[in-house]
């Protein structure tokens, strides 16, 4: 099968979750014995690109196109131009639904947890009201365009009903995230105990629903009660989302390779997320970093929110927190005094990962949808 994807950024080397999704699933159809052919992504290993002025091009040499449909827009886009040119089964990688943007509306400058004044919180709303024309008018192209499109495959629950309420797609299929296990020789030759305990955050600290005034202030409150803990963040940037404070670490811009030594050699690891209370579909994410620290096996600790809650509350894989700092610092004390119960998480969640919850697993799920519409 020859399989258009296209997902509109340049995705290798992977340095974001959205590149991860696209390098796995390339790397998982290839490996398969397909063929798959890129728009505008020099970059990918093992594909055949085409720039934009090959559309045509690229549409008559595919046999299905996959297409990701994050927060950007559909409207006017080359995205919108080969939905409408298409011959062949169209089916979505659903990420976000269009009033995903609100999210720098409500959370984005946001370093604390403190009460806002009158007045920003009213320079909000107003920077929010701005972008729901341009919401809708997104929402209502991509309902027309879902017309021709023979399945939406979603991350999570809140994005497949989205896809069914929204998109009214009658084939919504779930296919959460996974992780790449590495391997037990590795993570054992890099779980060298640090100094003092050590709590770790990795990613992006430019996104406002990152978590990172939770950890902000859970650092603060670890500080005052003067505890032996050291907070490290693994940053591709620094920006003012990041935290100040002697029990503070900051490593900016380290390759991959060194985060996965950093993530094995970490006490607890945290993957906190606000919930989206301006969308009827709540935090519709499917947190990446948390199935690479359980590729890592290690201990995690996670928000009771959306997808978290719904997949790991019957499994002993993770640590699940109301987002409060008092109830994250009393996580991370709990498995800072347990070392059994951190064993226990870190290790269900590897065999959470190597079993189901894996690049192979969503790779397969992912051409069985292919092979459905195709046939």
């Amino acid at each position: 099968m020859k399989i258009g994807y296209m997902y509109g950024f340049e995705a290798y080397p992977p340095t974001a979750g959205n590149h991860r999704h696209a390098f796995e699933l390339i790397q998982g159809f290839t490996r398969a014995g397909h063929k798959v052919r890129v728009v505008n992504d020099a970059t990918m290993l093992g594909v055949k690109n085409f720039i934009t002025h090959e559309l045509d091009a690229f549409l008559a040499d595919i046999d299905i196109l996959y297409l990701r449909l994050d927060a950007r827009d559909l409207y006017q886009s080359l995205f919108a131009r080969a939905i409408l040119r298409c011959t062949v089964p169209i089916v979505w990688e659903v990420n976000a639904p269009a009033n995903e943007t609100l999210a720098y509306s409500w959370l984005g400058g946001r370093v604390d947890l403190k009460a806002e004044s009158l007045s920003r919180s009213i320079r909000r709303w107003m920077h929010a009201t701005r972008k729901y024309p341009s919401i809708w008018r997104e929402e209502y192209v991509r309902k027309k365009l879902s017309k021709k499109t023979a399945a939406h495959i979603c991350v999570t629950s809140a994005l497949r009903s989205y896809a069914q309420l929204s998109l009214k797609s009658k084939n919504a299929i779930l296919i959460p995230n996974g992780g790449s296990p590495l391997t037990l020789e590795f993570i054992s030759e890099n779980s060298i105990a640090n100094p003092k305990f050590t709590v770790l955050y990795t990613g992006s600290a430019i996104y406002p629903w990152q978590g990172l005034p939770y950890i902000n202030e859970t650092a603060k409150l670890a500080d005052r009660q003067k505890l032996d803990i050291e907070f490290l963040f693994c940053v591709r940037q620094t920006t003012d989302y990041l935290p100040k404070g002697p029990n503070i670490r900051i490593l900016e811009g380290l390759p991959h390779s060194e985060i996965l030594r950093h993530i094995c050699r970490a006490d607890v690891c945290l993957a906190l997320y606000p919930d989206y209370p301006w969308s009827k579909w709540g935090l519709h994410n499917s947190p990446m970093k948390l199935f690479e620290y359980f590729s890592c096996g290690a201990a995690t600790i996670t928000s009771n929110l959306g997808q978290m809650k719904e997949l790991f509350s019957d499994h002993r894989v993770t640590l699940l927190t109301s987002n409060t700092p008092e109830d994250i610092l009393a996580q991370i004390i709990r498995l800072q005094t347990n070392p059994e119960l951190k064993s226990t998480l870190g290790t269900n969640a590897y065999g959470l990962v190597m079993e189901d919850m894996n690049w192979a697993e969503v790779t397969r799920k992912t051409l069985e949808v292919f092979d459905a519409v195709t046939s």
